[in-house]
Formats: C-alpha cells, structure tokens, sequence
C-alpha cells in the first residue's frame, strides 16, 4: 500500500471505487464509470466474490494498461475541456493514449472524437489542408500511427501514414519498429518505389524532346522552351541524391511550388506542363492506397464515413 500512488487529480474522496494501473491509484464513481462504458459496466455488474479485493473501504479494480493510459482515459471521461472535439487543439499524447483505451472499453463518443482528430491529420483529397500542429505532432510519432491504425480498425490513414513511414524513416528503423511483419514488408517494398519509378514519373512533365519542332506546335520559343525544362530537370534530379543521414525526397515533394517561377518557358508549355504536372500527381494519389495493398479512396472514404456517422 505505501508504494501506491494516489492520483491527484484523479481522487475523488466521495467515490466509490477503486482503479489501480501500475503503481498509480484512482478513486472514481463507479456509477459514472458503468455508464460511459458498457465493458466497465458488465465488469462492475458482476456480484464479486466473498475474496473480493477492497481498498479504502471500496470496490478495487486493476487494470493491465499503463498509469499514464489510464489517467488520459479517465480524464478524457470526467473534465470536459481536456479532450475536446477537433478542431480544437490537443496533444499527441493524449490523442494516441485516448484512443487506444477508449477503444478498448468501448466509449464511443470519444473514440469517435478521437478519429476525427486522427482523420484530421491524414486527409484524403490531396489538396485538403492539414492541421499544422496536428500533424507535425503526429508524425513525429509516425511509427505509432500504423500500428494504433490497424489496432483501431481506421484503415483510411493507412495510405499516407505509411507514406510519411517510408519518407520519415530509415529502413532500418523500420524493420525495428513493433509494427507487423506484413507492415513492415509492404513500407520497404514501398521506399523502393517512391524513390525511383514514381518520382520519374511525376517528372515527366519536364522533359524535352531532342528535336525542337517536335515540341508542342503552339510553343512560341521551342529551343528556350526545351533548355528550360532539361535545366529544371537536371535541378529536379539532383535532389534525388542523398546519404544514409538524409531523408529521400518523394514524388509529392520532388517538384516545389517554386520552381515554376523559375521555369522560363512560353506561356502555351507553361500550361501544358502544369496540365500534365496536376495529372502526374492525382494518378500517384489515386495509386497510393494499392500501393500498400489496401482498397481504393473511395472504399475507404465509406468506411470512414460509417465509423464516424
């Protein structure tokens, strides 16, 4: 008993029962805990045996889950404003923690919130803005994400979750990550890809023919026109090159916004190629999903809209 710890903002003196995870004590209402949760509700609606654990004069509960799973989860539960709906601010820790053990003892209100906020950060449209703070703190926890996806059945984050895996980290972390063999597999095989053919591709745009009157018959500067891409080509490509201590540039980074100020090409190949540029991009978009073996977006945009209804 003198090696517990008592919850301070988690002990309420007039409660009734008694949550112990790790060393960490809490004293809750059992009546409000049953009621947010139908697992806590058939756990504590069980008659307990005569050798039923008391402590302080009350029920007493373990739980397996950490002490810091369990005070996001019960502070997610009775204060209001410390997990509030998205668009409000939250942090990383409290999101990942929240879900999982929300989640896991079925309040689904918050779980929902909880995806929302997830959902949030990892957007399908590929021009959908995304939360700064949100998804800079998500993703430097990016190997968690993967894995608190399949464990929470949210498969719609999977596509751009394990695109920022294969941009964000080394393959050797990676392989040592706790994510599935599966995973793990699928991210790696990904890398190679992303790194080479689709990044090609989504240069294509910018190559020249050799002959200048086989360019575009309403290009008004054909020689200017073709040193101009082969030269923003060239720059393009050379961000490719990288050691072992940089991260790789993708296909949805490859090219900058930029960059297009300093391509001095005629107007008639200045649209075309931003034509064909925009195209590149929406056929690696809809293509990203089958890259890691999943359904399409629009598959994954019903299941999300089903979890979240």
């Amino acid at each position: 008993m003198d090696e517990l710890t008592r919850a301070s903002d988690l002990w309420f003196e007039d409660c009734g029962l008694i949550i112990q995870a790790e060393k960490t004590i809490f004293r809750v209402s059992r009546d409000f805990l049953a009621l947010q949760s139908p697992v806590f509700r058939d756990m504590l609606s069980l008659p307990p045996p005569k050798t039923a654990d008391m402590m302080f004069g009350c029920p007493f509960v373990f739980l397996p889950d950490s002490a810091q799973d369990v005070t996001v989860f019960l502070k997610a539960l009775i204060f209001h404003d410390f997990f509030e709906p998205y668009p409000a601010p939250t942090t990383v820790d409290v999101l990942i923690r929240g879900a999982a053990t929300q989640h896991k003892y079925e309040v689904q209100s918050l779980r929902k919130r909880a995806l929302v906020h997830i959902s949030a950060a990892h957007p399908h449209l590929l021009k959908q803005p995304q939360p700064a703070w949100l998804s800079h703190a998500i993703h430097r926890n990016k190997a968690l994400i993967p894995i608190l996806a399949r464990q929470l059945s949210i498969p719609w984050i999977l596509p751009i979750a394990f695109y920022h895996d294969c941009k964000h980290m080394a393959e050797q972390c990676i392989l040592s990550s706790s994510q599935s063999l599966r995973d793990k597999t699928l991210v790696v095989t990904a890398c190679r890809t992303l790194e080479g053919t689709a990044v090609s591709e989504m240069l294509d745009f910018l190559w020249a023919d050799d002959e200048p009157e086989d360019e575009d018959e309403d290009c008004v500067s054909p020689i200017r026109c073709m040193v101009s891409r082969t030269r923003m080509r060239r720059i393009a490509e050379k961000r490719r090159e990288r050691s072992t201590a940089t991260a790789p540039v993708f296909p949805l980074e490859i090219w900058r916004p930029g960059d297009w100020d300093d391509l001095f090409v005629c107007g008639s190949c200045l649209a075309s190629m931003k034509d064909a540029y925009e195209r590149a991009r929406k056929a690696f978009w809809d293509d990203l999903p089958d890259m890691f073996e999943l359904p399409p977006w629009d598959e994954l945009e019903k299941l999300q809209a089903e979890a979240l209804k």
